[in-house]
């Protein structure tokens, strides 16, 4: 029965694009994702080498975002390009060298998802899908609209907690990120600590 659930999930119309307050949904091809994340990461980078600049976004706990997204984003870019280079064939991933083999199982299970807009701010999410359960493994917005891409970030994992769960998932869970708001941005998208969880966080159907 666990498994029916995931099939459901292709088969509700998950991956299809939908307009959702403004953004895009949709799924990204691996080569693609890589690109985009591979853009964020230099613009954080540039960003943070720049330093302090009038009518920048990341100041005071907004830098400490940037900071994150700095530090993330590179592992997600080459994670992007693994699972493309997966899918064509080109590596295996029951066959991957570190710092990626310990990941071979949930790459293997991830698709890639992203809140589009122009001007708005985006955001792209690494998904797995298991037998019993849907996991937002990561998140991330692009750092050159770091107060937009929230908006992007929340619409993003509400659109895959609410989809996951009209197709009979019954546990969506979430790795959570720095944000400024704390659990509290999580908790508005309908997400609330686990006991026993280690830091994840469980969709409740709002």
């Amino acid at each position: 029965m666990a498994a029916l659930a995931v099939l459901r999930l292709a088969a509700c119309g998950v991956t299809a694009p939908a307009m959702v307050d403004g953004f895009r949904i949709q799924p990204l091809p691996p080569a693609k994702a890589h690109f985009l994340l591979h853009t964020w990461s230099k613009t954080a980078y540039d960003a943070r080498a720049n330093g302090f600049r009038p009518q920048m976004e990341a100041t005071g706990e907004m830098a400490t975002k940037l900071k994150a997204l700095a530090e993330e984003l590179p592992r997600l870019a080459a994670q992007a390009n693994v699972l493309g280079l997966c899918e064509r064939g080109s590596m295996r991933f029951d066959a991957l060298a570190e710092p990626h083999a310990s990941a071979g199982e949930r790459l293997a299970k991830t698709r890639l998802v992203a809140a589009l807009s122009a001007g708005k701010g985006s955001a792209l999410a690494f998904v797995s899908e298991w037998e019993e359960r849907v996991s937002i493994d990561a998140c991330v917005v692009n750092p050159a609209f770091l107060v937009a891409g929230e908006g992007a970030e929340r619409t993003l994992i509400r659109h895959v907690a609410r989809e996951a769960a009209a197709a009979g998932v019954r546990c969506v869970r979430l790795l959570p990120a720095f944000q400024v708001e704390g659990v509290g941005f999580y908790e508005a998208c309908g997400f609330f600590p686990v006991e026993g969880g280690e830091g994840e966080l469980e969709y409740r159907a709002e």
